[in-house]
């Protein structure tokens, strides 16, 4: 079941700590936002950092040690923002 439907409790959630290394990976996968590409954008970042990390997305939340930068126009991304993936 999605995470739309179902939120685990704290205890079944796996947190992951992203650090900087990780989140330049991530970024690297990205080519745009939803404010400097808003039809391009289609997916939330959080599953590019599922891919980078191989975390369940049905039970893991991120934690940033700064949010991430869109390459294009260099806005913050967080882990819900909407971003166009290579």
């Amino acid at each position: 079941m999605s995470r739309d439907f179902f939120d685990p409790t704290w205890d079944q959630t796996n947190i992951v700590m992203i650090d900087e290394a990780m989140l330049l990976r991530a970024q690297r996968r990205i080519l745009s936002c939803e404010e400097c590409n808003p039809e391009a954008a289609e997916f939330p970042f959080d599953t590019v950092l599922d891919e980078v990390t191989g975390s369940d997305p049905s039970i893991t939340d991120y934690v940033f040690i700064h949010p991430a930068k869109c390459p294009r126009c260099f806005r913050q991304i967080m882990e819900k923002s909407l971003v166009e993936r290579e």
